[in-house]
């Protein structure tokens, strides 16, 4: 996914559910993406996680 720069799931400080997208809140941005691009990267970060 991308979403013009690496977005780190620990910097996400909040996550906000509009209609069909997502408004991430970082320390420096607010980013507005589709909500299925947001569950895929989620669910892609956790399973890279349980790998380790």
């Amino acid at each position: 996914m991308e979403l013009g720069r690496i977005v780190y799931p620990e910097y996400i400080e909040a996550a906000v559910g509009v209609g069909d997208e997502i408004s991430i809140l970082t320390p420096d941005a607010i980013i507005t993406i589709p909500r299925r691009i947001f569950q895929t990267y989620i669910t892609d970060w956790l399973e890279a996680v349980v790998e380790i």
